[in-house]
């Protein structure tokens, strides 16, 4: 078995063996590295036009409506209503930001998975 396959069979069970915590955590993890890859690419007057931008936002915005879609509205309550929230304003702020090529959209969205995502660590131990 080669390395990426090891390592794409360590991934998958990983996740599969994962609580539902846990892969919140994985997902706010993800949803960070993407942002970071889109706010580099359009920082970089070579490659804000590329196809990496494109794809790096729409993995960011799966994940981000993955996580607005998994909300629980009866037994969330207020909690529930402030995430949609925040996650209906990232996926404005990214749909923004590929229509205007412009890494200042991506930041807000940036700052609020990462204060998420604080707050997610410190309430699930790793």
């Amino acid at each position: 078995m080669s390395y990426a396959k090891a390592a794409q069979a360590y991934q998958r069970n990983s996740v599969m063996t994962a609580s539902p915590e846990k892969i919140v955590q994985m997902l706010y993890d993800a949803a960070i590295r993407h942002l970071e890859q889109s706010r580099a690419a359009l920082g970089n007057p070579a490659t804000t036009h590329s196809a990496q931008v494109g794809i790096s936002l729409g993995k960011a915005l799966s994940i981000i409506g993955e996580l607005r879609s998994a909300l629980d509205h009866d037994q969330g309550g207020d909690i529930a209503t402030n995430l949609d929230s925040l996650y209906e304003f990232a996926i404005d702020q990214l749909t923004q930001a590929n229509l205007s090529r412009s890494a200042d959209h991506v930041e807000p969205t940036l700052r609020v998975m990462k204060t998420l995502k604080e707050g997610w660590d410190a309430i699930i131990p790793n």
